[in-house]
């Protein structure tokens, strides 16, 4: 099956990647090839270890700076010209596009095409999201699918229908099985943000005593400065924002992993490979949803105060590696891959008919 998977030509998937959509991306199409599908990903680039091919839409040598009629700066007028390039590209050598895509142009060019189309719903429904996906739905033969129930409950509420539900995955053999020691460091790391709320770690920390190493990319500069970094000290750690290998390497040395965020996290994908590494993950119900929830090994508190951790952590604290790696192991993304090939051929035998 020859499959195009769109990101948006100005989305990198280099590592360290800019979130979980983007690993997502990367993994599937490389588990797709494995499989004996050729896979076509529009994005910026890639990383020149990956199987597939990518698809680059340039830059225009001209300025795309409006100042009159659509006010817009010369960066947003070069992503515009290049995501209406989407329209120029022809889809009919592909028998199925996957849509993994938060660009509203993508969507407005493919309500045009009418090959048969998967769009993953990565991100809480929001208005803006509500409105370019029915757009998308009303006019192009598009079946939407959630990356968990969670996802799939909410955009079931927001679309009006029912919405199919297949579960992230991680690819384990880039999270080695680690041993591990009770009385290391506490690991955290997502984006830096108020809503991923690694505040609530960095108090947790502080009252065991213990240290905390936390990793991510800054996405709110301020928010770093005025609240993360005047806590940082030989004890409480920023790393920087890591490519998998390194975080893996960094699992090797932790005794937990912490998910804090105070927004529902729409799968959580650190959450699982931690858990692929041998880290027992403790935190708040908005930052680990129910299907990643699981025994003494991935903890659930409904709260968000950093106190009802407390507990809870000391009982992950005696899990064993191995049933960390377990639970994690039944999100191999082979399932995931082949779920979504199952819905591929489905779609591309009811287009047929």
């Amino acid at each position: 099956m020859k499959i195009l998977l769109v990101a948006g030509p100005f989305i990198s998937l280099r590592e360290p990647y800019n979130g979980g959509t983007e690993a997502f991306i990367v993994e599937l199409a490389n588990e797709l090839v494995r499989l004996g599908h050729t896979v076509d990903v529009l994005a910026k680039d890639a990383d020149e270890t990956n199987l597939f091919q990518v698809i680059e839409f340039h830059e225009s040598p001209l300025s795309m700076k409006d100042d009159s009629y659509r006010a817009c700066p010369e960066w947003l007028g070069q992503q515009h010209y290049q995501t209406l390039q989407y329209g120029l590209l022809d889809v009919s050598r592909y028998e199925v596009i996957h849509y993994n895509s938060f660009i509203p142009e993508i969507y407005a060019v493919g309500a045009l095409f009418k090959t048969p189309s998967v769009l993953t719903l990565h991100l809480p429904p929001t208005e803006k999201f509500v409105l370019m996906y029915k757009f998308f739905m009303k006019h192009a033969p598009v079946l939407p699918i959630g990356i968990s129930h969670r996802m799939s409950q909410q955009w079931k509420a927001a679309l009006g229908s029912d919405v199919a539900v297949i579960l992230n995955g991680i690819a384990l053999h880039k999270w080695k099985l680690r041993a591990r020691n009770t009385d290391r460091y506490l690991l955290w790391s997502g984006r830096i943000a108020k809503e991923k709320n690694v505040e609530a770690a960095i108090h947790l920390a502080n009252h065991l005593k213990q240290p905390l190493k936390i990793v991510g990319a800054l996405f709110d500069k301020p928010y770093f400065q005025d609240h993360i970094q005047p806590q940082l000290n030989e004890r409480i750690e920023y790393i920087a924002h890591l490519t998998q290998p390194q975080l893996s390497n960094l699992a090797a040395g932790a005794s937990a992993y912490l998910a804090t965020a105070t927004w529902e996290e729409p799968f959580g994908l650190s959450t699982l490979e931690m858990l692929a590494s041998g880290l027992p993950v403790v935190g708040f119900n908005s930052a680990i949803p129910p299907d990643l929830r699981s025994g003494a090994v991935s903890i659930a508190v409904d709260s968000q105060d950093w106190r009802d951790l407390i507990e809870p952590l000391a009982i992950a604290r005696k899990s064993e590696p191995e049933a960390c790696r377990d639970f994690a192991a039944s999100f191999d993304l082979k399932k995931t891959a082949a779920a979504y090939v199952s819905v591929y051929e489905r779609l591309v035998k009811e287009a047929r008919e």
